[in-house]
């Protein structure tokens, strides 16, 4: 492990542990019916597009055909809803698979239940990409060797697919330098020349691409085929109590899928009402994959990437990150 990995991997597990010890000694109560013989369940997530068939979910009846009606919270970022979730503040969240398998190997308690997103499997017609400035002379991800590449985290799997993009076309991310930028600052920071490259997912991507920025690299298939990005998760504890609870929940949101799959353009109309995106972006841009199962197969493969690039010291027991 390299000084700049022990660095990056020491910051992350710093976070991790502060999250273990903000969760001691909080009530893990099981989750109780309110008076319409509802559920309640608290999500927390990222107001991004894979939150729009919860929404329609919500709106169609789904979730209280499962007994359940959920709170939404997109005020807490994916990697700080570690500790709310392990806190029982929250009692799912979205997080990247990266970043969920890095907190199992550090001994937290999270259990992936279901996917939130997903890679559509399509290079060329993804929604994250690594993009650079349209005259820049960069025609590869393999050039960017040398060069400064934004990803929104580090540590987590938006880096692991800019360094795998650079990889895959036959470049040593070594020798890239990656930067924290927030994906909405990047299509700036690209087109301003600030860094040679970025890491961005929908709407960020179609943005940089507006404002003259092109893709030369497809990560998310270069990391896995059938790769999950983030999942819906709980505290492990939380799901052994509750389990009715957390079967219903991910049977909902699978139906809630198979509804958007089947109603993209209703999708296209919710995403404007809880984001920044505008309608005619919301129209236009790259939608998420919707999958039903958290991929075994990728979660490997991130594991071994993880190991590879100093996250981890040693892979996880998937059996006890992904809920079977």
């Amino acid at each position: 492990m390299t000084t700049r990995s022990r660095r990056i991997a020491g910051a992350l597990a710093a976070v991790l542990l502060t999250t273990s010890l903000a969760a001691c000694g909080e009530d893990d109560a099981p989750a109780a019916a309110s008076a319409d013989g509802l559920t309640t369940v608290r999500l927390a997530s990222s107001p991004l597009g894979h939150l729009a068939p919860i929404y329609l979910a919500q709106e169609r009846g789904i979730f209280a055909r499962h007994g359940l009606k959920v709170e939404v919270d997109t005020e807490t970022s994916d990697l700080t809803s570690v500790p709310a979730v392990l806190a029982g503040k929250v009692d799912f969240a979205t997080g990247d698979l990266t970043t969920l398998i890095v907190a199992r190997s550090k001994g937290l308690d999270v259990k992936a239940v279901v996917p939130a997103s997903a890679s559509t499997g399509k290079a060329g017609a993804d929604y994250g990409a690594l993009v650079v400035k349209g005259d820049s002379g960069i025609t590869s991800a393999k050039q960017l060797e040398g060069r400064t590449v934004s990803v929104n985290i580090l540590t987590n799997i938006a880096a692991a697919a800019a360094r795998e993009a650079v990889r895959a076309d036959g470049g040593d991310p070594a020798k890239v330098k990656l930067v924290e930028i927030p994906f909405p600052q990047a299509p700036a920071a690209v087109g301003a020349g600030r860094v040679d490259g970025a890491w961005v997912v929908e709407p960020f991507l179609s943005a940089a691409k507006a404002q003259g920025a092109v893709p030369v690299g497809w990560g998310f298939t270069d990391l896995a085929p059938d790769l999950t990005v983030s999942a819906w998760y709980a505290a492990g504890s939380y799901a052994s109590k509750n389990a009715k609870t957390v079967t219903a929940f991910r049977g909902a949101v699978r139906e809630a899928y198979a509804y958007a799959r089947d109603h993209e353009d209703e999708v296209r109309a919710k995403i404007p009402t809880f984001t920044e995106i505008k309608p005619e972006v919301a129209a236009k841009i790259t939608l998420t994959g919707l999958r039903d199962e958290v991929s075994r197969q990728a979660a490997e493969k991130l594991a071994g990437y993880a190991q590879r690039d100093g996250l981890i010291t040693t892979t996880p027991d998937l059996d006890e990150l992904i809920l079977k």
